[in-house]
């Protein structure tokens, strides 16, 4: 039986026992990044854009470069 370094907790994982912390106290010290959400959702709506060059079927989104200015 194996405890995490920074708490007393037993490590269960094989991952966390190789690490000697858990996930909690990996996350809580900054040793572990956080969990990304599955299903983000975008920060601006995204309108559909039907062109001559599309299915009708299909949705185009609209790719619109951003070019580095000059300071």
């Amino acid at each position: 039986m194996k405890k995490c370094r920074f708490c007393p907790r037993r490590l269960l994982t094989k991952e966390s026992k190789d690490r000697g912390y858990g996930l909690r106290c990996g996350r809580k010290n900054g040793l572990i990044p956080p969990a990304t959400p599955r299903r983000a959702r975008a920060l601006t709506p995204v309108t559909p854009v039907t062109t001559p060059t599309v299915h009708p079927g299909q949705t185009a989104i609209p790719i619109q470069p951003q070019l580095p200015t000059e300071e």
